[in-house]
């Protein structure tokens, strides 16, 4: 009897429990999920080219003369601005001595200076006293060919008056009134007076030769007048180098404020206060930070994806940023790892780009045009099959689609989709065709 009972109560919870299962599985389960719109546009791929940030100027600091460090305002790893000084350095050797010579070289100049000067004067009287002499000479030339014309002309007149008295007396020696021995004498007299006159008719000015001597020294004198001028301006050149050695030997002896070459960090420095540094060897190096050079080495193929002046993003994964660059020099020649140096220039403002970093190039690369680009998490993969879920009237609609071209976050497809369609993008993965869904709003969509 008591089997019975039991076995009654033992069959009653069995169909009671067997109705209530029977009662949940008639209810239609949904499924919460999330969704992303499907967009028609170009679909494009970036492909990364790695490269490294450096310092397109690295310069050295060096005083211009050997000496000690008297002062010293930097240190390693400090930022100087252009033009800020950084070191005093205290020349050395025999500086004082050098300043002296000078000193002295400049005198000697200056006194060389001051004769050349002199002898120019002198020269330039010289010229003056030999052009009066061929005045001098002048006048008296025009003054003695006036005495002689004057002499000539007299003796013209006592010629002809002889003559004319020889000849009246030759018609009365004709005539018989007088002896022909007076007649000799008269024309004797004529002859002599002619003879007189030729002479003086003949004579040239002793005046004129002392003239042509005048102005040959008028000549000598201007040549030794130009030679005086060449002495003074070689004397004034030697003047000015030798101010130019002392003023370079006083600078020398001064001491050197050494101002930082370019505005940047001190990434060296290998002198303190009371070392001794020569112009020979940096004591430090200023590294400028801005702007940053992006540099890369690149395969033969990978050349034409770069043009000089072209602009491109750069990925710094360091400081978790993109940054603007203009690509500046493209080698043409292969470096000894056989590949081709390419870099670009970057603004480093806020100088958080430090040398070393990595960094990748960005280069878009149009793969398909007139894509259907879905998310990439929406894609279900199952027994070489590829398909989506849409959503339409709250159920999970299974689609086929080929995918083109994929990334980590979205991908081109074709299938049957269509632009503005909703795929599942979160959930999907436990889905059915035919599936009831509830689409889950974003926290932003709550929040509007």
């Amino acid at each position: 009897m008591k089997r019975l009972l039991l076995l009654f109560i033992l069959l009653f919870f069995v169909t009671a429990c067997m109705q209530e299962e029977s009662s949940e599985e008639t209810e239609e389960r949904v499924t919460p999920v999330k969704v992303d719109r499907v967009e028609n546009e170009d679909f494009v791929i970036e492909r990364k080219i790695a490269g490294r940030a450096a310092s397109p100027d690295s310069s050295p600091v060096m005083p211009e003369t050997p000496g000690e460090v008297a002062t010293l305002n930097i240190s390693k790893g400090d930022r100087v601005e252009k033009g800020e000084t950084i070191a005093v350095v205290r020349p050395g050797g025999n500086v004082g001595d050098q300043v002296e010579l000078q000193e002295i070289a400049v005198r000697q100049a200056e006194k060389q200076l001051d004769n050349a000067r002199i002898s120019k004067e002198q020269a330039q009287l010289g010229v003056e006293n030999a052009e009066d002499q061929v005045e001098l000479a002048k006048q008296a030339s025009q003054s003695e060919a006036s005495q002689s014309a004057q002499a000539a002309e007299a003796a013209k007149q006592q010629y002809e008056q002889a003559q004319q008295i020889a000849d009246e007396t030759k018609k009365l020696v004709d005539e018989g009134t007088i002896p022909e021995a007076l007649y000799t004498q008269a024309q004797n007299r004529a002859d002599q007076a002619h003879a007189q006159y030729q002479q003086l008719q003949g004579q040239k000015s002793q005046s004129s030769s002392a003239v042509s001597q005048a102005e040959a020294q008028v000549d000598q004198a201007q040549q030794q007048l130009e030679q005086a001028q060449v002495a003074v301006e070689q004397a004034e050149l030697q003047v000015e180098q030798a101010n130019v050695q002392l003023n370079q030997a006083e600078e020398q002896a001064a001491n050197e404020a050494i101002t930082a070459p370019v505005t940047g960090e001190v990434a060296s420095l290998s002198a303190e206060e009371g070392d001794m540094v020569t112009n020979q060897q940096p004591f430090a190096t200023v590294v400028s930070l801005n702007p940053m050079t992006i540099s890369a080495s690149v395969t033969p193929e990978q050349l034409d994806l770069f043009e000089k002046g072209q602009e491109l993003q750069v990925d710094l994964p360091a400081l978790e940023k993109e940054a603007a660059s203009v690509i500046d020099y493209i080698s043409s020649v292969p470096d000894d790892t056989g590949l081709y140096p390419v870099e670009a220039t970057v603004d480093n403002a806020e100088e958080d780009i430090k040398p070393g970093m990595m960094a990748s190039f960005l280069l878009p690369e149009n793969v398909v045009e007139d894509a259907l680009i879905i998310p990439t998490d929406g894609l279900v993969e199952q027994n070489d099959e590829t398909f989506v879920y849409k959503v339409e009237e709250e159920k999970a609609v299974r689609v086929d689609v080929e995918v083109i071209e994929s990334q980590s976050d979205f991908s081109a497809v074709s299938g049957g989709i269509t632009a503005e369609d909703d795929i599942i993008t979160s959930g999907q993965l436990t889905l059915s065709d035919g599936d009831k869904v509830t689409i889950m709003k974003e926290e932003s969509d709550e929040a509007r």
